[in-house]
């Protein structure tokens, strides 16, 4: 069950993908950050196609900053989600989105971030090419 969460999100997680376009072509992706989660996924994120910078750039193309956290659920068996967000830095809009159960992510950091590229990724491949 665990295996099809990834694949789950890839399809339907992303927030912000209007028309036949992906919001996040044409975008640098800027990851500041230097923790360890941080280096693994703008690592996953340039494999996979991403212009990653990491730090900012004056006069560079729409850049859309990307922004990690978790939440705890509180109850009987509480779950701790990821949320990885991706906003515009000149509008502050989010333009992409990532949200899972921690757990279902993998059980390394690397792993983990493989996971999250993938559902950014994936989100592209299904967007419709603009016309020329």
């Amino acid at each position: 069950m665990k295996r099809g969460i990834p694949c789950l999100l890839a399809a339907a997680c992303l927030l912000g993908c209007g028309g036949n376009r992906s919001p996040l072509r044409g975008y640098r992706v800027l990851v500041e950050s230097h923790d360890s989660l941080s280096d693994y996924l703008a690592r996953a994120l340039s494999r996979r196609g991403f212009n990653v910078k990491r730090r900012v750039s004056g006069g560079s193309p729409p850049t859309a900053a990307l922004v990690t956290f978790s939440f705890r659920e509180v109850g009987d068996v509480p779950t701790i989600w990821f949320h990885a967000r991706m906003a515009d830095t000149r509008s502050g809009a989010i333009v992409a989105a990532v949200s899972a159960p921690l757990d279902s992510l993998g059980p390394t950091l690397g792993i983990r971030a493989a996971s999250v590229a993938d559902s950014f990724a994936a989100h592209l491949q299904q967007a419709p090419a603009s016309p020329p």
